[in-house]
């Protein structure tokens, strides 16, 4: 019986109010039998409601508590007495702070190996969003990234930022999406103006503002999906620029309805001021949606060329959207083109690559590990 630990960045229950219920998330390829769940809350919710996180295995979720800054060390002797009484193959984490920490001491004390996922590039983050918090936690995140047995990068563009943390061993697999799960919609010409979408977090990490002032400068309109700290001061902007009418706010949509939004769409727009892959263009290329984008962090090579990359202003977004909304023909194309690059990165083979390194560390094959790392663990396609 094959055993999965995984310490995740957030409770469980922060993932099903968000409707990030993905299915297989913590068991690619249905590898393992059992998933254990370390949440780092006083209470959690109940295991039936994100069974779909682990497909077919049993899962267990274990509530241990809320660390603080202050009792955070007493964590560690606790996570890694859990985890020797779990007795798991692999133990996997989120995140190279306070939770991928835990982790990797649970794992080097017991000798189990321990992945950990880098999702930002937390430099650029401190370099965009300076705090005395985001220098604190660099220590947790020298050990975290030093120790891991592997540290799984999202992009091959976090690479750089692992490496200069201290990791030995980096290997990239892509956020999944899958496909077939947002199949294009029929090509029908509705009235009215064209209709852009974006889906982010309202937070300072992106840079919604810049879509909305692009819109008031066309005849577009754009429908924004998320919810966050801007939310408000994005509102007062839309009224402050009277695009009211052409302005669409949709605070939460589950993940198993988000494919229609994207289906309703002529054109997705994306602007960000840091990133660390960036699902919602992934998703908007494989529902065949022409891309505008920023050229920010691992855009680029996501996209590798199929959509218009920008530079981060709405003067440059208002033109773009105005060439696409003036051309079917370049919307056309630029679809089909991002729809065949999703495919080629689909959800399914990024399955198959993170359950084939979690089969070579389950059998500490130290020869087939190494030939799977060559070129760094990147993906390069």
């Amino acid at each position: 019986m094959t055993k999965l630990v995984v310490v995740p960045a957030d409770p469980l229950y922060k993932y099903y109010a968000k409707g990030e219920i993905k299915a297989r998330y913590w068991n690619p390829c249905s590898l393992f039998d059992e998933v254990h769940i370390l949440s780092l809350a006083e209470s959690d919710i109940e295991a039936e409601k994100v069974q779909t996180l682990v497909g077919d295995a049993r899962l267990h979720i274990h509530a241990i508590g809320k660390p603080t800054m202050w009792t955070l060390p007493l964590y560690f002797a606790k996570v890694r007495r859990l985890v020797e009484k779990i007795s798991p193959d692999l133990i996997r984490a989120h995140g190279p702070w306070h939770t991928g920490s835990l982790a990797v001491s649970a794992g080097r004390a017991l000798g189990i190996p321990t992945v950990v996922s880098v999702h930002s590039d937390r430099d650029a983050q401190r370099r965009h969003e300076p705090s005395l918090l985001l220098q604190m936690v660099r220590p947790l995140e020298n050990y975290t990234l030093r120790n891991a047995s592997v540290v799984l990068c999202v992009s091959d563009y976090l690479h750089e930022y692992a490496r200069r943390h201290g990791a030995q061993r980096t290997y990239t697999v892509y956020n999944k999406v899958y496909s077939d799960h947002f199949m294009p919609r029929e090509t029908h010409r509705r009235q009215g103006p064209l209709r852009v979408l974006s889906v982010m977090r309202l937070d300072r990490a992106k840079y919604p503002e810049c879509l909305i002032e692009a819109i008031a400068q066309q005849d577009l309109h754009l429908k924004l999906i998320g919810q966050g700290e801007l939310e408000q001061a994005l509102r007062k902007l839309v009224v402050d620029l009277g695009v009211e009418e052409r302005v669409e706010f949709v605070r939460q949509v589950p993940n198993s309805e988000i494919h229609q939004h994207y289906q309703e769409a002529d054109i997705f727009a994306m602007a960000t001021h840091y990133e660390g892959f960036c699902i919602p263009v992934l998703e908007a290329m494989a529902a065949g949606l022409p891309i505008v984008a920023t050229d920010t962090g691992p855009i680029p090579e996501v996209l590798a060329g199929a959509g218009k990359v920008v530079e981060k202003n709405p003067r440059a977004f208002a033109q773009a959207l105005a060439d696409l909304a003036a051309d079917p023909e370049s919307r056309r194309a630029l679809g089909a083109a991002g729809r065949k690059r999703a495919r080629a990165i689909d959800g399914l083979r990024m399955e198959e690559r993170e359950g084939n390194l979690y089969r070579v560390l389950m059998q500490k094959s130290e020869k087939e590990l190494a030939s799977m790392l060559s070129d760094s663990g990147r993906f390069v396609n």
